[in-house]
C-alpha cells in the first residue's frame, strides 16, 4: 500500500513539475514580448476603432485603414528581421520595438492630421513586429517548445481579459488619446519582463539547429506551408470573430448580453492553453496539431451558422478562445520545431497578424454575396487549406522529433 501510495505521489509530483515553465524568466520574457506587445494591438482594435471614430469623427473605412495599417507593419517588421533572427541579440531588440512603439504611441496622442496618424500607427505596429519575432523565435531555442508555447498562450489569455476590461472604459472617459496612451502605459510596464528574455540561443542550441535535420529555411517548403497554415489559421478565425457580435444580435441577444458572452468565453479561454500545457508532447506533436485545427475550425463554422439558433450560438461562442489558444500553442510549436534558429516562428507571428488584417475585408464580401452560410463553406474551405499546411509542414519533420518529446516525458517518468 505504501509503494502505491508513493508511486501516485511521485505521479502527481512529476505532473505538477513538468506543467511548470522550465524557464519562468524566459518564459514571461518571450510571452511579454510576443503577446503582450507584439500582439497588443489585435486585442484592443475594436476599441481602439472605436474611439478613433468618436473622438476624431473618423468614418469606418478611415479608422479602418488606420487599423490595418498598424496590423500591416506589425506583419513587416516581423518579415524583416526574420532571416536573421538567429544572429540578431533578441532582449535588444524587444526592448527596441518597445521603445519605438512606446514612442509612437505618444506622438498619436497629439493633435496629428489624419496621414501623420497613419504614419505614427505604422511606425507603432513595425515596433511591435520587432517584438513579436524577438518573442516567437525565443520559443525554438527552449528545451521544450510545446511546454513554453503553451506556458506563454496562458500569459496571452490572462493579459487579453485584463485589457478589453481597461481599453473599454479608457476609450469611453478619454478618447482616441486615453486609448493610445494606454497602450504606451502597458507596453512599457509589459516591456519589464523583457529583462528574462535570453539575448541569444544556447551554444547547445545553436549545436543542434547546425547538426539537426529539423532546421528548415525560411522560404523552404516547411517554411512556406507553415507561414500559409498560421495566415489561414487566424483568418478564418477573425471571419467569424469580426461579426460574432452582429450574429448575437440576429438571434435576439442585446449588446450588452453579447459582451458578457463574450467575456465568459475569454476567461473560459484559459483553459485551451492549460490543456496544452497539462498534455505537453505526451502524444507527439502531429495529432494534437490535427485535433486543434478540426476543433477550431468547427467552432468557427459553427458560429458562421448559427443564426437561427440562440442555444448553438451561446455554446460555440462559448468555446471561441478554447479551440482557438489551444490551436495556437501547437502550431506555434510545430513552427518552432522547424527551424531552432527561430526563423519560422519569427516570421510565422507576423502572418497571424496579416490573417486578422485581411479576414474582415474579405469576409466582408462573402457576406455581401452569400450571407453567413456562404462564409460558413469559405471557412470550411480554409480550415481544409490549413490542416493541409501543416500536415505537409508536419511531414517535413523526423519521426525522432514528432515521438521525442513524448519518450522524454516518458524517461523522465520512470525517473521519478
Amino acid at each position: 500500500m505504501n509503494s502505491l501510495d508513493n508511486t501516485i505521489a511521485d505521479s502527481k509530483n512529476g505532473l505538477l513539475k513538468d506543467s511548470l515553465p522550465d524557464d519562468w524568466p524566459a518564459t514571461l520574457g518571450a510571452a511579454a514580448a510576443a503577446y503582450g506587445i507584439g500582439m497588443l494591438s489585435l486585442l484592443v482594435l475594436p476599441f481602439l476603432i472605436g474611439a478613433t471614430m468618436s473622438s476624431l469623427g473618423l468614418s469606418g473605412s478611415q479608422a479602418g485603414w488606420l487599423g490595418s495599417a498598424e496590423l500591416l507593419s506589425v506583419t513587416l517588421g516581423s518579415f524583416i528581421v526574420a532571416p536573421w533572427i538567429g544572429r540578431l541579440p533578441r532582449r535588444t531588440l524587444a526592448m527596441s520595438g518597445a521603445a519605438l512603439a512606446i514612442a509612437a504611441n505618444l506622438v498619436s496622442m497629439t493633435s496629428l492630421s489624419y496621414e501623420l496618424l497613419m504614419l505614427c500607427r505604422a511606425i507603432a505596429g513595425l515596433g511591435c513586429g520587432l517584438a513579436l519575432a524577438a518573442g516567437n523565435a525565443t520559443v525554438a531555442c527552449s528545451k521544450n517548445p510545446e511546454k513554453m508555447a503553451a506556458h506563454m498562450s496562458i500569459f496571452f489569455v490572462v493579459i487579453m481579459v485584463a485589457l478589453m476590461m481597461i481599453f473599454a472604459r479608457v476609450g469611453d472617459m478619454y478618447g482616441y488619446q486615453g486609448s493610445y496612451g494606454a497602450l504606451a502605459a502597458t507596453i512599457a510596464v509589459v516591456s519589464l519582463l523583457l529583462l528574462g528574455l535570453p539575448q541569444h540561443p544556447s551554444a547547445a542550441v545553436h549545436a543542434e539547429a547546425a547538426a539537426g535535420t529539423n532546421n528548415k529555411q525560411l522560404f523552404s517548403l516547411a517554411g512556406i506551408v507553415m507561414m500559409l497554415a498560421m495566415f489561414c489559421f487566424q483568418m478564418r478565425d477573425t471571419m467569424s470573430w469580426a461579426f460574432v457580435e452582429r450574429i448575437g444580435a440576429g438571434v435576439g441577444y442585446s449588446s450588452a448580453e453579447v459582451g458578457n458572452l463574450l467575456s465568459l468565453q475569454a476567461v473560459l479561454g484559459l483553459l485551451g492553453p492549460v490543456i496544452a500545457t497539462l498534455m505537453g508532447s505526451r502524444f507527439g506533436l502531429k495529432m494534437p496539431v490535427i485535433i486543434g485545427i478540426l476543433g477550431s475550425g468547427l467552432v468557427t463554422v459553427m458560429v458562421l451558422l448559427s443564426t437561427d439558433s440562440v442555444a448553438l450560438y451561446t455554446a460555440t461562442v462559448s468555446l471561441i478562445s478554447i479551440s482557438y489558444f489551444y490551436s495556437l500553442a501547437y502550431l506555434t510549436s510545430l513552427a518552432a520545431e522547424l527551424d531552432k534558429d527561430g526563423r519560422i516562428v519569427a516570421a510565422s507571428g507576423g502572418l497571424l497578424i496579416a490573417g486578422s488584417a485581411v479576414a474582415p475585408v474579405l469576409s466582408g464580401y462573402i457576406l455581401d454575396a452569400g450571407g453567413y452560410v456562404l462564409m460558413g463553406w469559405v471557412a470550411a474551405g480554409v480550415v481544409g487549406l490549413t490542416l493541409l499546411c501543416a500536415l505537409i509542414a508536419l511531414g517535413t519533420l523526423n519521426s525522432r522529433t514528432l515521438n521525442n518529446s513524448a519518450l522524454n516525458n516518458s524517461a523522465f517518468n520512470k525517473m521519478d
